[in-house]
């Protein structure tokens, strides 16, 4: 092993020129000063002869406008004209027609829908009062319904009285002659007070076996005349027998007086039901050809 040095070896020398001061600037710092003076002098020759070597191209500048004036301050402060009335009232004008138009078109289409209803609900009430009116029992009922509907209808205002009588049906009406035929038939046997016994005796007998001839509607005959009156009765034809049985005399008129205001009864109310229906279904036929 190596022995460790003696400290007396370790001692700064005494000889002055081993202490000599080392050069500090040395030859690579002039070449930076040298460097560092070119670049100034290039520098300034560039700043000094740059704008005539080297011209800057010229930009075309905007003119510059002058500012206008202000206006003065009654111009300033004058009123808005408001719009003239073509350029806010003349555009909305076809709109506006159109609209118009339409609502008409519509109002047509409701009124006649409403009218085709009323019509209809009319036809309907005519219907119920006149099956009512072809009964035999009274029809107040169904006329007072049908005058909610058709208030101002003559027919209906000459129905009122009959209405609360009613009248037999036609059949029913030719089923009564046939049981007054027989006591009218003796009625106008009847040789009257002035007749001789007798004649009074066979007009007894007659009253109480009623004998009348029904095989016969030739003649001018009582008999004859009762048997062309049951025969339109049993067609249906009350008008027309009621028109044969004037011809009879009167006693058997008088026989026959009930059967006749019956009769005449029915007559009327069939005349006026007939009337007020063709009223009611023509109206319905107007308005539903009427309709759009």
């Amino acid at each position: 092993m190596n022995a460790a040095p003696d400290p007396a070896e370790i001692v700064a020398p005494s000889d002055p020129a081993l202490y000599a001061r080392k050069r500090v600037m040395g030859p690579s710092v002039w070449v930076w000063l040298f460097l560092c003076l070119l670049c100034a002098v290039l520098g300034a020759g560039v700043a000094w002869f740059g704008p005539t070597l080297f011209p800057a191209k010229s930009t075309p500048t905007a003119p510059i406008s002058a500012a206008p004036s202000p206006k003065p301050i009654a111009e300033r402060l004058a009123p808005v004209p408001a719009p003239t009335v073509e350029t806010s009232v003349a555009a909305p004008v076809a709109p506006a027609a159109d609209v118009e138009r339409l609502d008409g078109r519509v109002t047509a289409l409701e009124t006649t829908q409403k009218s085709v209803a009323d019509a209809a609900a009319a036809a309907l009430a005519v219907s119920t009062m006149a099956e009512a009116a072809n009964s035999s029992r009274p029809f107040s009922e169904e006329l007072a319904g049908l005058q909610r509907v058709l208030p101002g209808s003559p027919s209906l205002r000459a129905l009122e009285p009959l209405a609360r009588l009613g009248a037999p049906t036609r059949a029913g009406l030719a089923v009564q002659f046939g049981n007054l035929a027989g006591r009218a038939a003796s009625a106008a046997r009847n040789p009257g007070a002035d007749a001789d016994l007798f004649a009074r005796i066979r007009y007894a007998l007659s009253s109480i076996v009623s004998i009348r001839h029904v095989g016969s509607i030739k003649g001018s005959t009582p008999d004859a005349i009762l048997a062309r009156a049951q025969v339109l009765l049993d067609e249906g034809d009350i008008e027309g027998a009621v028109a044969a049985l004037e011809a009879l005399p009167d006693p058997a008129r008088e026989v026959l007086a009930p059967w006749f205001a019956a009769a005449n009864r029915r007559v009327e109310i069939d005349r006026h039901v007939a009337s007020v229906r063709a009223d009611a279904l023509a109206a319905l036929a107007r308005i539903t050809q009427a309709a759009p």
